[in-house]
């Protein structure tokens, strides 16, 4: 790890930083806090970027301050998603769903949740590789489904769909069983790394997948198994729950939106639950993504 694995992590910057903390004013601690939560990647787990601070007594130091650090770290991370606003590339998905994930699970390791992905988009881009000579958007998709369920087992939690776990990609990766927007964003990371054209649609009460290229277009359920849709499907389906079709219903969606939507499900999920400090803080991260303003705490 370190320096060689992450060009923009150095260590003795955070050991500066720590030490700037250790002998700064109480006012201007927490701001020398949140620069060192700043200067740490998203794909370095905080507890081993910790680890790389050479002198021991700041290393001490440090890991006394670890809550503090995540804390000011995701909130750094969801803030900066609010500056890219509503684009639908993705190219922050990975990045968001996984510090989402630290809120649930802190000392998750992403290289694990990284390794997963990667090992199943070399999967499917073998099969691929496999039916070359005839290979339609269509096959595509229909090999993509078989994977992710058939093969890897992703599907929706049926039995237990309140359990926050569900919401958190990195509990995903490992129990294979996810809501259906959890599920969706699996799909999108094995795609990304496809080069896919693969897209998230936030349906009201059941998030969809789309898929449109040039020559094919199918809506994709990962909750149940992949299963692929018509709109006519879809529009029956918003019609049956007291819904009006609408087209924006079927925009693509972004990851702010989608990063919303998991935090407004996890928010509903603890309240029911009465888990009230998780409560407070998804709702704190809920707030940072709703707010328009350029100033956070």
């Amino acid at each position: 790890m370190g320096q060689n694995s992450f060009p923009d992590f150095y260590p003795d910057d955070i050991t500066r930083l720590l030490y700037d903390w250790e002998v700064a004013p109480a006012e201007k601690k927490r701001f020398l806090l949140k620069l060192i939560a700043s200067r740490i990647p998203w794909q370095i787990q905080l507890e081993s970027a910790l680890d790389e601070v050479k002198d021991p007594y700041l290393r001490v130091q440090a890991r006394n301050l670890k809550s503090e650090i995540l804390r000011h770290r995701l909130r750094h991370s969801f803030f900066k998603l609010t500056l890219r606003g509503n684009t639908n590339h993705y190219k922050d998905l990975e990045e968001m769903v996984v510090q989402l994930s630290n809120i649930g699970f802190p000392d998750q390791n992403y290289a694990e949740i990284k390794h997963e992905l990667d090992r199943i988009a070399l999967r499917i881009s073998e099969l691929y590789d496999d039916h070359s000579g005839y290979l339609t958007d269509e096959l595509k998709v229909q090999i993509l489904c078989q994977v992710m369920f058939q093969e890897e087992g992703f599907v929706g939690n049926i039995q237990s769909y309140n359990d926050p776990g569900n919401s958190y990609v990195f509990q995903v990766m490992k129990s294979r069983l996810g809501i259906p927007i959890s599920l969706s964003v699996v799909y999108l990371l094995v795609a990304q790394r496809l080069g896919l054209p693969l897209y998230g649609t936030n349906l009201p009460l059941h998030f969809l997948l789309q898929y449109e290229s040039e020559g094919y277009f199918t809506y994709i359920d990962p909750f149940h198994g992949g299963v692929l849709l018509d709109k006519f499907t879809c529009e029956k389906f918003l019609e049956a729950n007291g819904y009006t079709n609408s087209p924006k219903y079927f925009t693509k969606a972004s990851t702010l939106s989608m990063i919303k939507r998991m935090c407004r499900n996890l928010l509903h999920i603890y309240r029911d639950n009465q888990s009230k400090e998780m409560e407070h803080m998804i709702k704190d991260h809920l707030q940072i993504l709703e707010s328009r303003s350029t100033h956070v705490e």
